[in-house]
């Protein structure tokens, strides 16, 4: 790794804990890094931005005060999908949350990845959010990847790739994040479209 990658990671890393910290039981897992150059570029428009946020931050005060300590539920959105990750400590509250959430207002998707197990401890989601950024400082390295315009998701090693790309795009993601050391399975949570619907958005943003 090259000393600028290096501090890439490092800050990336350091941002990523913080924000776990913060969330307590609903660790959010930014997108991007903020900044006027990342936001602008985001591939999604201003207002399906706005839609998310107030979609994960919606789901995430309803499953808080809803069902407390019997769940540690990641709730993560792109482009109005959401995907779900975590523990819940029956299959009947995985049933439930991903049924609550898929009623929400402006959702168009969910993605049930909740496993029902016992709740992970603080190593376990320390470690995963290592994974996120030890890739999202990958994908800042490869400039065929749009990382501005995906969110990545780490649980239990396992990684989930979000975001608006092209196949081609999708391909080099699901394999830098795969040399990461420590990542079990990557799963593509994507919206897939072609060259010139690329050409379209990336125009659309400069």
């Amino acid at each position: 790794m090259n000393k600028n990658l290096k501090r890439q990671t490092i800050k990336l890393m350091a941002a990523s804990l913080s924000v776990t910290a913060l969330a307590g039981c609903f660790p959010l897992v930014a997108g991007g890094m903020a900044g006027g150059a990342l936001v602008i570029a985001d591939r999604r428009n201003p207002g399906t931005q706005s839609i998310d946020r107030g979609i994960q931050l919606e789901a995430e005060s309803f499953l808080i005060k809803k069902y407390g300590d019997n769940v540690h539920v990641n709730v993560s959105v792109f482009n109005r999908r959401v995907l779900l990750t975590g523990e819940t400590r029956t299959e009947q509250l995985k049933s439930e949350v991903a049924s609550s959430v898929k009623a929400m207002k402006n959702v168009s998707d969910v993605f049930n990845e909740l496993v029902a197990a016992p709740l992970s401890g603080l190593s376990a989601r320390t470690n995963d959010a290592y994974l996120t950024t030890r890739i999202k400082g990958a994908f800042l390295a490869d400039k065929n990847v749009p990382s501005n315009s995906m969110k990545v998701v780490t649980e239990a090693g396992k990684v989930y790739l979000m975001g608006i790309v092209t196949e081609a795009e999708a391909n080099v993601a699901v394999n830098i994040a795969r040399e990461v050391p420590g990542v079990k399975q990557v799963t593509k949570v994507f919206d897939l479209i072609s060259e010139a619907d690329k050409r379209r958005l990336d125009g659309a943003n400069k």
